[in-house]
């Protein structure tokens, strides 16, 4: 949801929508107004579907080496999965049928999108889960399908593209090109009436066996999970060009409609050759005011420099050796311009053209920044 407390609460005053006062300003309130308001509209005295958000993941590169390597180890009390490349959804097994939610709200109606219509192979064969939601993603088998209008390239385009078009495009598709959607689970949050999100994940891995092990339909599976060697399992898959991973603490609950850090996605990341450029100060009242706080990176191509890269994350000793003071004035010692580095990070971000979460894998000169 992209819209604003201010945007949310200009349309509850717009449509004559009352919503109590709130001690603490807060979406949820208003969301909620919107959403029963345009149902009520939309489905006159037909109740409202159950509105799940998913678990939210976090990212593998905000965690600091040390933290990351006891992550790594067999005895952690953490697991790998593969991260598929496929839309997140959840699966609920109701006594009228089979509902499949995204987790993103619509910015019209406010509602969770309804995706069943468009994969009815994945409707049947659930009758012994009533009660049930999974969670997980549906993944196209196919990177390269024609809609009619487009031509895929990757799995995650193919389908977005089955579960955007019309239900009998979407029918047609699937049939005619082999490519039925498969829905990929890696959790369960309610088994046959039963809320499992209260229980710690090795649990609910069980229960989701057994949810799978109940079920009967070929287009069904399960991620597959390593606790062990999950660092050798995650190279792998980067090596054959897949997604990437999630990794996830055994030990926790599931959390509804959180980002948390105990789920952490960890893609292929980038490394790149480029050369200190520039600085920026450090911020006030944050601990390096009088100090440098971020340093540039940039690429070098004919003499020219292409900014690539901020990298903020120093040591108190490096941001002492990274600094020169001219009197109250903070500046980057000038040994340091044009020093070369490999820097790694996520991926580039399509609006700056920089790395994200951006970090010195190591120093390529002789020099080091203690020196």
């Amino acid at each position: 949801m992209t819209k604003t407390l201010a945007e949310l609460q200009a349309l509850c005053i717009r449509h004559e929508i009352p919503v109590s006062d709130q001690k603490r300003p807060a979406k949820e309130p208003y969301l909620m107004a919107l959403r029963g308001h345009f149902w009520a509209k939309e489905n006159p005295g037909q109740p409202l579907p159950e509105q799940i958000e998913p678990t939210l993941l976090g990212d593998w590169n905000d965690l600091v080496d040390e933290a990351a390597a006891s992550i790594e180890r067999d005895d952690s009390g953490w697991c790998v999965q593969e991260k598929h490349d496929g839309v997140r959804v959840l699966l609920h097994v109701t006594s009228e049928g089979v509902r499949i939610t995204s987790r993103n709200l619509s910015e019209v109606n406010f509602r969770l999108g309804e995706f069943a219509t468009n994969v009815p192979h994945l409707t049947t064969g659930f009758e012994a889960l009533v009660g049930t939601i999974l969670d997980g993603e549906l993944v196209c088998p196919k990177s390269t399908i024609n809609t009619g209008e487009t031509i895929t390239t990757h799995q995650l385009q193919a389908a977005v593209a089955i579960l955007a078009t019309s239900v009998e495009n979407a029918t047609a598709i699937q049939t005619q090109q082999e490519c039925p959607l498969r829905f990929m689970a890696f959790d369960v949050i309610r088994y046959r009436g039963e809320d499992t999100t209260v229980r710690p994940l090795r649990e609910r891995f069980k229960i989701l066996e057994a949810a799978y092990l109940m079920a009967e339909n070929a287009h069904f599976g399960l991620v597959e999970t390593h606790t062990e060697n999950k660092a050798l399992f995650h190279e792998l898959l980067i090596a054959e060009d897949k997604e990437g991973t999630v990794w996830k603490c055994l030990d926790r609950p599931y959390e509804t409609a959180k980002r948390v850090r105990h789920w952490l996605k960890r893609k292929k990341g980038i490394e790149v050759e480029a050369v200190v450029s520039g600085f920026k100060p450090g911020t006030s009242g944050k601990g390096n005011a009088n100090l440098v706080g971020a340093v540039e990176f940039s690429t070098t191509n004919d003499g020219v420099n292409t900014p690539i890269a901020w990298v903020s994350t120093w040591t108190d000793e490096e941001r002492q050796a990274l600094t020169k003071r001219d009197h109250d004035v903070v500046t980057l010692h000038p040994r340091f311009l044009g020093m070369k580095a490999l820097i790694g990070g996520h991926d580039i971000a399509a609006k700056s053209g920089r790395i994200r979460h951006a970090k010195i894998v190591k120093w390529l000169n002789e020099v080091s920044i203690e020196a």
